[in-house]
């Protein structure tokens, strides 16, 4: 299965593992520039419960200072907090009613691994977990470092 396309930044950050040309580079990074967006107006959708809008705040304040977090991000931070309440929920349940209910597992318990799963898959894409920011700050230091041969 192939990879994902990264930015030319990522590229850069990470050593630049796939050997692009700095011609390539540098093109890529002004096309990238070009589609930039704005995070000046991130605002948590009205649709989310009380609880999903708290998070959503929370993780918007811990990434201010980061350019992470675009307002393009809005829908994906919005299902990553609606989901985490949907994962309290089930475990409040299992909680609640215990693993075996009637004789049968709790079918909440397979919901709560469902939204758990969903949950670290977009934790990943948001940069959310330990391993996701690791990546994005290899070789982040030397980014600030001046090197005659290259143009970043």
């Amino acid at each position: 299965m192939p990879r994902t396309a990264q930015s030319a930044m990522i590229h850069i950050l990470e050593g630049n593992p796939n050997n692009k040309t700095k011609k390539e580079l540098y093109r890529r990074q002004k096309n990238e520039s070009k589609l930039a967006v704005s995070n000046k107006s991130i605002l948590a959708p009205p649709w989310l419960s009380t609880g999903a809008k708290n998070e959503f705040n929370r993780i918007k304040v811990l990434f201010e200072t980061t350019d992470i977090l675009t307002e393009a991000d809005i829908n994906i931070l919005a299902i990553y907090c609606d989901t985490l309440m949907d994962y309290k929920s089930f475990k409040a349940q299992v909680k609640k009613h215990g693993i075996m209910m009637g004789g049968k597992i709790n079918p909440a318990i397979r919901e709560k691994q469902k939204s758990a799963e969903l949950l670290n898959k977009l934790a990943n894409q948001l940069g959310l977990t330990p391993t996701a920011r690791a990546s994005m700050a290899i070789n982040l230091g030397s980014q600030g470092e001046s090197n005659d041969d290259e143009e970043f």
